[in-house]
């Protein structure tokens, strides 16, 4: 894991930055701190990941790279897709905001990952509360802020960074380059990414068809006066990956035999091609921004954003038809924002409304039946939030309306028309406040009203998962979720210890979620076990620990750990896919060797638990897999040359002994192991 510092209230670290703006945080892989921003409000309970922490995580997902805080972790459907899990909430529950947008996109399917290029980011902050106020429904687990750095207005010189990455499990390569700099009252900014994998491989034998192509590029420019800010940005995802051909199987027989046996039958030599099945993914995302500032009235920020989103999935189809898609979604939304906000004395006044459209069409001719049929969403919300500030005190409260129309309209196998139209309306609210008893203690806490609309995909879905290798129906009469959360997080710090924890109760009506029909079906592609969407009240409840220790200036340890319980209210049955107790552990030294030159060596270890809280009835096995421990090892040093410019090289192995294991949260875990070895080498030029 890479190098670790945490910044706290009003604190100086050894490096001589000043934290006193960036309380309340946990700063993860600091090298620098000058006078960041906060992504979101003092008073909610967030982490943030800085950019030496995304810089050092290339190679890996962004759900991966998340994990490096404590309560996330990730749901996996086989080795390349990877969803995020805040306190055990995951998917549409999971709100995912890049560049000051909403991200829309296909991210409904247990099989689909964030169409979303992590390295575009200077920062990500990630909230554990229920912010709905300012962000509309679908924040019930937490959010996901990913923010580029201000443009450089006004810099002389152009700077940027130029990065490559091998990794030996798959033995994939990747490429990175950003470039910024200003001219007259102009910014500008570009940058690029390249990824080239071949088959993934566990500790003893490989996956086939787990081969993956990425090329994503962002450019942005701006304009700034003494009181106008204008701001344009454009992003292009691009991602292509193989498909496990185990998920697939011919018959029943053969789909029971795989479960049972929990590993592919056939194994063949490694390959970079990319064969039948597979998915590719093209995700388009442009921005116009304007800040103005005008002085007594308060300032104004008003944002447009346009996305394209296009998904095709091929599968091994009869008769030569594999090069056509059998799943082919294509996505176009347009949001819009306006916000006001006016500080005046230890007050601080903000409003703001956002509208959405949306509309998702299935591609004709494919001879598939979609999965989901086309649909149009139009949202409206408006809402408004009162700060206040006063010496060791911190306070807020907001309270939002939203409404959301949703129509849905296909036919099935049988040729019936099915769909409709459905309307929601909701009221949210939140209370949250920040306490700093001394200079050591600090206290937030955070409760909030959230809620979202069952997807198009909950409520008609009609057929099977690529990834995950099952057959999906929808229930088309679910309702809202609704969510109650309740966070606090109690910090402290002195000059060698930073300890800090986190404990939340969520209440939750409506949760949805898919469970085992303990039925299989047969269809053109092989045959799949059934799997169908439920409600129930649901109750969450966990503690997140972090805990840092100096013993000496050059060696610091880090551990953190998480425990979450989640069950039915009405018959205490446990809901599916939470995640088990894990420890994490983390010691490092970081030996002097000149004022030009630093470096690290670092050791970690993580212990995950075997799942005893799950319920066999809702999942296709009757047990979880057993417990598991992986280590890991990493080297890095950073030279600095003249003129600014520097040099890193850093050398990452996870899993270093090849331990064979299973993931309960991976969908993939009845047909293979989760991935073995994997050791990256990363060169940085920073100029």
């Amino acid at each position: 894991m890479p190098h670790e510092v945490w910044a706290t209230a009003d604190k100086v670290l050894p490096n001589g930055a000043d934290t006193s703006s960036i309380r309340q945080e946990q700063h993860i892989h600091e090298v620098v701190v000058t006078g960041r921003r906060r992504l979101t409000s003092v008073n909610t309970v967030s982490t943030q990941l800085s950019k030496a922490a995304i810089d050092q995580s290339m190679g890996l997902s962004l759900a991966s790279m998340l994990e490096q805080v404590s309560g996330v972790s990730s749901i996996h459907t086989g080795t390349m897709v990877a969803k995020p899990v805040i306190n055990g909430m995951y998917g549409n529950r999971i709100l995912i905001v890049n560049n000051g947008v909403r991200q829309t996109g296909q991210q409904w399917g247990a099989d689909h990952a964030p169409e979303i290029d992590k390295n575009s980011s200077s920062t990500i902050e990630v909230v554990k509360g229920a912010e709905a106020v300012r962000y509309g429904s679908e924040a019930l687990g937490g959010i996901i802020v990913m923010e580029q750095s201000k443009l450089p207005y006004g810099e002389k010189n152009v700077h940027g960074r130029i990065a490559t990455m091998y990794g030996s499990n798959g033995q994939r390569y990747s490429a990175v380059g950003t470039a910024e700099g200003a001219f007259s009252s102009f910014a500008w900014r570009v940058q690029g990414t390249y990824a080239n994998s071949g088959d993934q491989k566990t500790a003893h034998y490989l996956l086939n068809n787990t081969g993956s192509r990425e090329f994503d590029l962002s450019a942005g420019i701006g304009y700034q006066s003494r009181k106008l800010r204008a701001e344009a940005y454009y992003s292009r995802y691009n991602l292509k990956l193989g498909v496990m051909r185990s998920a697939q199987m011919g018959s029943i027989d053969l789909l029971k035999e795989r479960i049972e046996l929990g590993q592919p039958v056939d194994v063949y030599p490694f390959s970079r091609h990319i064969d039948y099945p597979m998915q590719e993914i093209i995700h388009q995302t442009a921005i116009g921004k304007i800040y103005y500032q005008p002085g007594k009235i308060g300032n104004f920020f008003w944002q447009t954003a346009y996305q394209d989103d296009d998904r095709t999935e091929n599968r091994i189809r009869r008769m030569n038809h594999s090069n056509i898609p059998a799943v082919s979604l294509h996505l176009h939304s347009l949001l819009n924002q306006l916000r006001w906000d006016k500080s005046y004395g230890s007050w601080k006044s903000e409003a703001g409304t956002q509208m959405a459209y949306i509309k998702n069409t299935n591609q004709a001719g494919t001879g598939v039946v979609p999965i989901i049929p086309n649909y149009t969403e139009t949202t409206f919300g408006l809402y408004a939030v009162q700060k206040y500030s006063h010496r060791q005190w911190d306070a807020e409260a907001g309270v939002r309306f939203d409404y959301q129309k949703n129509k849905a309209s296909g036919y099935d196998w049988t040729g019936t028309l099915y769909g409709g139209t459905r309307n929601f309306g909701n009221f949210t609210y939140s209370l949250g406040g920040r306490y700093r008893i001394d200079n050591h203690w600090t206290v937030t806490s955070n409760m909030g009203l959230a809620w979202r609309a069952p997807h198009v995909y909950e409520l008609y879905s009609n057929g099977n998962e690529l990834g995950s290798g099952m057959f999906v129906h929808g229930d088309s009469t679910m309702n809202s979720e609704r969510s109650y959360k309740w966070v606090t997080s109690v910090q402290y710090h002195n000059d060698w210890m930073e300890a800090r924890i986190d404990g939340y109760l969520q209440w939750v009506d409506n949760y949805i979620y898919d469970a085992p029909t303990h039925q299989n079906i047969i269809v053109i592609s092989g045959a799949y076990p059934v799997f169908q969407y439920r409600q129930t009240a649901a109750f969450f409840r966990g503690i997140d620990l972090d805990f840092r220790f100096q013993p000496l200036p050059t060696v610091t340890y880090h551990a953190m750990t998480s425990f979450i319980w989640a069950n039915e209210r009405s018959t205490g049955n446990y809901l599916p896919y939470i995640p088990s107790t894990r420890f994490d552990h983390h010691l490092k030294w970081m030996p002097h060797v000149d004022d030009r030159i630093s470096a690290w060596t670092e050791v970690n270890h993580r212990f995950v638990a075997r799942q005893r809280h799950f319920n066999p009835e809702a999942d296709l096995i009757n047990f979880a897999p057993p417990s598991y421990n992986l280590y890991g090892l990493e080297i890095g040093i950073n030279y600095a040359m003249k003129n600014e410019q520097r040099l890193k090289l850093l050398i990452s192995a996870d899993n270093i002994f090849n331990k064979e294991y299973k993931e309960y949260t991976n969908r993939a875990r009845y047909y293979a192991h989760d991935m073995g070895r994997d050791i990256r080498c990363t060169l940085s030029w920073i100029f």
